[in-house]
């Protein structure tokens, strides 16, 4: 009976490594894409590219993370001097017994030279 409680404690904590190893990278991804974010968003504000081109940069950041972004995920507002850059994604975690989301919105603004950040999820 002992051994098939420490089978049992073992299966349990094993289990919740494996859950918590995978939350944890996709935590991971998200706060170095939204590091990456702001540098976009900072490095744009001074250019002249268009929302569009904006966009594509967000996305390209993103797959060096594994996030698949649409430009339909991405929005970018310019107005004066400021440039705001926020998206929304979703990552499925296939757990066994338990398969989730973790739904994520990494957003920044920025006025040529003062960073505001902001999290979401």
């Amino acid at each position: 009976m002992s051994r098939l409680r420490a089978l049992l404690m073992i299966l349990i904590v094993g289990g919740g490594i494996y859950v918590g190893s995978k939350v944890a990278a996709a935590y991971y991804a998200f706060y170095q894409f939204h590091s990456d974010l702001e540098q976009v968003a900072l490095v744009a504000s001074y250019s002249t590219k268009s929302e569009a081109e904006i966009q594509e940069s967000v996305i390209a950041r993103g797959r060096d993370y594994d996030i698949p972004l649409r430009p339909e995920q991405i929005q970018v507002r310019r107005a004066g001097n400021e440039l705001a850059i926020s998206a929304e994604y979703t990552v499925h975690l296939d757990i066994p017994i338990y398969p989730f989301d973790l739904r994520f919105t990494p957003a920044t603004k920025t006025t040529r030279g003062a960073l505001k950040t902001g999290f979401g999820n």
